[in-house]
Order: structure tokens, then C-alpha cells, then sequence
């Protein structure tokens, strides 16, 4: 168990909150209040928040090859798993289709627990998003520890 939640722990976390974007790209506007809204209630531990955002079929693929669902991912964050300082989003590439759109990049931050607490850690990222009846809702994340700056 621990295990699985130190993996969630250096996966997960899509808030953006400080979001870059490279030059020339553009976020769709209800794509970015998204992110957003996960960002707000991702750092407030809000369960209900984060489902606004994760589609119930929400799934992500984690660093040891296991595919996680959104439950197993909100009980993680929910036991305070999921904290980060200096989080920032640096996106690189959106690629926009009428009922799926797909957000790559690259995460910065300094995880508070786990492995690489207290060391910047890089994490690329690609977030899989679908308009649904609900509006855009984020269907598959993938996002794995690049690097770790040993200072």
C-alpha cells in the first residue's frame, strides 16, 4: 500500500498553479478554468471538487505500470499524499479535436512527501481530456518522474 501511495504521490497532481505556456500555444478557455478548479481543490483535498473535473472513468497510468483509477487516486489525496510546493505547469502542446483534446508538458515541483521530498522533481505529463454532458472532463492522465535535482 505504501508503495502504491508514494507512486500517486509523484504522479499525480495536474493544478496548475502557476501554468506557462510555450509560445504559440493556446488552452482552450473551459480547459483551463478546469485545471483551475482541479488545482484549487487538489491543494484543498476536496474529493468532491476533483470529480467535477476527473471523469468517473478517470484513469491514470502510474510510474510502476499500473493503471489507477480516480477513487484509488482521490483516497490517496484524500490521506494527504498528494502536497507539493513550488508547483508549476509548463505546457508545450495542445492538440484540439472536437470531443477530445490533448494537453503535454511538463510538471515542476518540490514534493513535500515521498520519494524526492525536498528536491525539485520534473515530471513530463500528457492529460487526455473529453467533452462530456458535463463539459470537459479530464479521461486519462500519464505522468512519470523524469528527473530529480539532487541539491
Amino acid at each position: 500500500m505504501l508503495r502504491k501511495i508514494v507512486l500517486l504521490g509523484a504522479l499525480l497532481s495536474a493544478s496548475p498553479a502557476i501554468a506557462q505556456l510555450a509560445p504559440g500555444v493556446r488552452i482552450p478557455p473551459e480547459i483551463g478554468a478546469a485545471y483551475g478548479r482541479l488545482g484549487t481543490a487538489m491543494m484543498a483535498h476536496n474529493a468532491a471538487g476533483v470529480r467535477t473535473v476527473w471523469a468517473e472513468d478517470f484513469v491514470v497510468n502510474s510510474p510502476n505500470k499500473t493503471v489507477i483509477g480516480r477513487e484509488d487516486v482521490i483516497s490517496v489525496m484524500e490521506q494527504d499524499f498528494l502536497d507539493y510546493r513550488d508547483f508549476h505547469k509548463h505546457i508545450t502542446f495542445v492538440g484540439e479535436k472536437p470531443e477530445v483534446t490533448v494537453v503535454m508538458g511538463y510538471d515542476t515541483m518540490i514534493p513535500i512527501k515521498g520519494p524526492g521530498a525536498g528536491k525539485q522533481v520534473m515530471r513530463p505529463f500528457t492529460d487526455i481530456w473529453a467533452k462530456r454532458s458535463a463539459g470537459w472532463q479530464l479521461i486519462a492522465r500519464q505522468a512519470t518522474i523524469a528527473t530529480e535535482d539532487q541539491k
